[in-house]
């Protein structure tokens, strides 16, 4: 009897290490088997940089100066600004730029102060400003106005800003050649392995770079130059493709 129980007994714990290696082997083989599937996709995906460049030029100039005066009393600061502004007016127009076409701002007053905190002069300061469709005229104004400082007139002549007002229209071009150009880097890579590319399976435009024509720079950021007349426009779109 006792004999029977321990053959019942082993034949039990047979049985259930039986049912635990078919588990394991079950639990194993979907394990091998997700391994599997990720390896296989793995790879299967390529991803290139695709860029595109174009030389523009700048077709919107802006130039801006600050006309200043001081003096020891308000009204002797205000009435040397106000020459001083008049002079620069008649610059301007002796140039062809008619009265509607600069902006002549408010006149900001500063005060000098001595040690003791006592006002011991006046500094005035009034701003002109040009905004025009011709970068040539701008251009010229900026280096002949210094010759204002021969008659008088403190005037501090900002560097002028060169704008492309074309660029959101070019964008979508430039978008468009440099995810062309991807499309042909990828064809080249799969070429050489003797596979081809499939349909795209994501795509993402990089950050225009606005730069200095036959510059190198770079920015994650991005660039936008304003100082350039001749500027080059630098679009990169990162492909994904599925690798056949």
């Amino acid at each position: 009897m006792a004999d029977a129980n321990n053959d019942a007994g082993r034949g039990g714990a047979v049985f259930l290490a039986s049912i635990i290696i078919g588990v394991a082997l079950v639990v194993c083989t979907l394990l091998v088997s997700n391994t599997l599937v990720k390896v296989k996709g793995f790879g299967q995906t390529i991803s290139v940089t695709g860029a595109a460049y174009k030389p523009i030029t700048s077709d919107f100039g802006i130039w801006q100066a600050t006309v200043t005066a001081t003096a020891t009393t308000l009204e002797a600061a205000y009435r040397e600004v106000h020459r001083s502004m008049a002079v620069t007016e008649e610059f301007l127009q002796q140039r062809g730029f008619a009265a509607d076409q600069y902006e002549i701002g408010s006149v900001q007053i500063m005060r000098d102060y001595n040690g003791d905190g006592e006002v011991i002069g006046f500094r005035l300061m009034q701003e002109v400003k040009i905004e025009l469709p011709d970068v040539k005229r701008i251009s010229r104004l900026a280096k002949e106005v210094s010759s204002l400082i021969e008659q008088g007139v403190e005037i501090n002549s900002y560097q002028p800003q060169y704008l492309f007002t074309g660029l959101d229209s070019l964008k979508l071009e430039m978008i468009k050649a440099a995810t062309e150009n991807a499309t042909a880097r990828a064809e080249q890579l799969a070429e050489t392995t003797g596979r081809k590319v499939g349909a795209p399976t994501s795509a993402r435009v990089g950050v225009f770079q606005i730069r200095p024509l036959h510059s190198q720079e770079v920015s994650s950021m991005g660039m936008s130059d304003v100082y350039s007349i001749d500027k080059e426009i630098v679009s990169t779109v990162h492909v994904s493709f599925l690798f056949e």
